[in-house]
């Protein structure tokens, strides 16, 4: 996998947790999200940086077992979601 691909599905990533409301996200991510199942082209942890009261910050790393050097250094984003709904990316 190269890193211009990664980089696709860490945008893919941030679209989809972006997406989801102030309070989905910080039900959801209380203890963190990881999915890092054998045989998935990627792996990919999300992570609830800050939880205030107007707003939550949230990291994602992804990397691929197919690119070693992304374990070592995986692409990384974050994005603030607005209790009043606004997203800042």
């Amino acid at each position: 996998m190269k890193r211009d691909d990664l980089r696709l599905s860490l945008e893919a990533e941030v679209e989809k947790w972006s997406a989801k409301s102030y309070e989905a996200l910080r039900s959801e991510l209380k203890d963190g999200y990881a999915r890092c199942e054998v045989g998935e082209p990627y792996h990919v942890e999300v992570q609830l940086l800050e939880d205030r009261t107007d707003y939550v910050h949230v990291g994602i790393g992804v990397c691929s077992e197919h690119a070693k050097w992304s374990c070592f250094h995986p692409l990384s984003a974050s994005f603030l979601v607005y209790r009043d709904g606004r997203v800042k990316k």
